[in-house]
This record gives C-alpha cells, sequence and structure tokens, in this order.
C-alpha cells in the first residue's frame, strides 16, 4: 500500500519560484499515490512531518541542513530537491544518495563546518537580495569579507596536535565549498580539515599576506594532504577543537555558534537522503 508523501518547499529559497512542483511529484509516483504540499514559513507553525510515508524537501543547503536535524521515524523516506542559491550539495552529489554526513557536538552538516575569512557569505546574504541576483548576491559581499581574522585554537587530529591563531579553519565533507572545486582528495567517509594561519590584525599588509594561502587553497586546491608554516589540508577521522570562547561558525550556509570544546567526525545518517534533480 502507498503512504502518502509530504513535500515541503522553502520560499525563501532562492530559486524557489523556478520549482516544477509537477516535475517533483512525477519522480515519486511510483512510491506515493497521494502528495500534500506546504510552505516555509507560512505552514511552518503547523508542520509535521512524522504522519508520512515520505517527506521531500525542497530548498538550498541550509534548508537541508534543518532537515538532517530533524528526527524523524525510522522508516520516513527523505528526499531533497535543490531550489537555492549555490546548491553546494547537490552540485557535489548530483543524483545520488546522502548518508554519510559530519557530526559537530549535536548538530550534524552535510557539506561544510567553517569559520574565519569569507566564511560569513553563507548567511549575510540576505534573501531578498539571493532572490533578486541568485549567485551574484555574494560576489557584492566577497571583498567586505576579505578580513583577517585572529581566532586562537588547538585543533587535535586524529591524535596530532596543532595551535595557533587563524584566520580560517574548515572542516569540509564535500569536494567543493565556495563554489570552487578544490578538495579533489574527497571520498565519501573521510572528512578533511582546512586552516589558514593568521598572520595578525586585520590590515592591509596582513590581507596581501593571506592571498597566496587562500589563492592555494581555492584555486590549485589538493590533491594529497599538505602541510607549510600558513596552512593545513589533511584528511581525518575525529577532530577535537578547543577555542578561546563560544565562535560563529558557517554550518551548511546557516550561522551557529560553536562552544569552546567540540568533536567532529562522519556519522551515518538515520534517514537517509535521496537527492534528486529539479
Amino acid at each position: 500500500m502507498k503512504k502518502d508523501c509530504l513535500i515541503v518547499i522553502n520560499k525563501l529559497s532562492g530559486n524557489a519560484e523556478a520549482l516544477d512542483i509537477d516535475s517533483v511529484k512525477a519522480k515519486l509516483s511510483n512510491a506515493y499515490s497521494k502528495f500534500e504540499v506546504k510552505y516555509i514559513p507560512e505552514d511552518l507553525e503547523s508542520l509535521s512531518m512524522a504522519d508520512y510515508g515520505g517527506v521531500a524537501v525542497c530548498g538550498g543547503d541550509g534548508t537541508l541542513n534543518h532537515i538532517i536535524n530533524t528526527r524523524l521515524p525510522e522508516k520516513t523516506s527523505l528526499y531533497y530537491v535543490p531550489c537555492g542559491t549555490l546548491n553546494e550539495v547537490y552540485n557535489a552529489q548530483k543524483e545520488s544518495t546522502l548518508n554519510l554526513v559530519g557530526h559537530a557536538g549535536d548538530i550534524l552538516f552535510s557539506y561544510v563546518c567553517a569559520t574565519g575569512t569569507f566564511t560569513p557569505l553563507g548567511y549575510a546574504v540576505g534573501t531578498k537580495t539571493k532572490k533578486k541576483f541568485k549567485a551574484l548576491a555574494y560576489v557584492s559581499k566577497v571583498i567586505r569579507e576579505y578580513k583577517v581574522h585572529d581566532i586562537w585554537a588547538r585543533i587535535m587530529v586524529d591524535g596530532k596536535t596543532f595551535d595557533g591563531e587563524y584566520t580560517l579553519i574548515m572542516l569540509i565533507n564535500s569536494p567543493r565549498c565556495f563554489g570552487f572545486n578544490f578538495n579533489k582528495l574527497y571520498h565519501k567517509g573521510e572528512m578533511c580539515l582546512l586552516t589558514i594561519k593568521s598572520p595578525g590584525k586585520d590590515n592591509l599588509l596582513n590581507r596581501a599576506r593571506i592571498f597566496f594561502p587562500f589563492f592555494r587553497a581555492f584555486f590549485i586546491g589538493f590533491r594529497k594532504p599538505y602541510e607549510s608554516k600558513n596552512l593545513l589540508f589533511t584528511p581525518f577521522k575525529h577532530v577535537d577543537l578547543e577555542l578561546l570562547s563560544p565562535t560563529p561558525f558557517c554550518v551548511d550556509g546557516e550561522k551557529y555558534e560553536i562552544e569552546k570544546t567540540i568533536g567532529i567526525n562522519i556519522t551515518k545518517l538515520r534517514n537517509p537522503i535521496n537527492i534528486l534533480s529539479n
């Protein structure tokens, strides 16, 4: 007997207006005979996903993040239809099944957990701006977010310890971020750590000093682990991160405050997510 399927559409997503609902229903018609459509934010207060055999979520990377952090019955089948601005997860995974994600404390993330230079881009761009300018909305913020951060951290990577001041700390479960396919070392089941040391205060000279490490990381990329005086890129199974104080992180495009001490590793989703094209 076919169970009902709930289709949840985040109208705040950058490309929600272009979503073809009939196409989504057609792709799921072999498994479900009846569909109910609800919208975020209009139906948010009454939204309950527990009584459906399947739930198809249409939105961006941030919407997907909320879904993987929502506890649903084990037998509920989940689907993700990308209609956000960047759709990093879809562009990395295409039509596949997402079953391994990052786990930072009590937060799950599908592709990235990062703080420092450029990382506020994920959550600093307003909804209206994203809807109007799409991916170009982020370009206007790039120069504003090109600044030196000075984040003290102690990072214990699979038994090896690094500490100091950093302008970027990134934990990534994806071949891409910021639209750059830089993580050529990526394979499912293993995360990577990218750190760039801070030269000190945010000024023009120090901004010039961090240019090459960022160019090396995102324009050249990595095919193997890399370690230099200012740059570290390494795969890992487990990281313990210690900070001086709670720090804002960009987690799949959403802003989260990470506590002073946290462990990060890969975990298996209770409800694997089938990624569909839009």
